[in-house]
This record gives C-alpha cells, structure tokens and sequence, in this order.
C-alpha cells in the first residue's frame, strides 16, 4: 500500500493543476511534473550563475 496524504489547496490552485496535468493524470502525477520542472530550472539557474562568476576559468570552443 503507498503512503498518501491529503493536502488543502485553493479552489483556484486545483483548477491550475487541472490545466496543468493531462488526460488521466492524477493531482500526484501533476504534482511529481511540477517537482521535475522546479528542479531542472533550479539546475539551470545554477548552472548559469557558475559559467557567470566563473567565466574566466571558461575557454572558447574556438580557442582550441
């Protein structure tokens, strides 16, 4: 049996996740897609502030 839990949202967040999700997704499913995008995004801001700050230590494709 998998654990669940209940969680409260507004009438207008449910109808988001709605939208959100497709044909036959549950509210967890929506939510696990939400999770990944958060994550990659999360990664790719990382990602970009380091080739930022770092940008000395990076060399050109075409200097090589």
């Amino acid at each position: 049996m998998v654990d669940s839990t209940t969680i409260q949202v507004k009438a207008q967040t449910r109808d988001a996740l709605r939208e959100i999700g497709s044909m036959g997704d549950d509210y967890n499913s929506v939510i696990e897609k939400l999770i990944v995008e958060h994550n990659r995004n999360s990664f790719l801001e990382y990602s970009r502030k380091i080739v930022t700050d770092r940008k000395e230590e990076f060399i050109s494709v075409d200097e090589i």
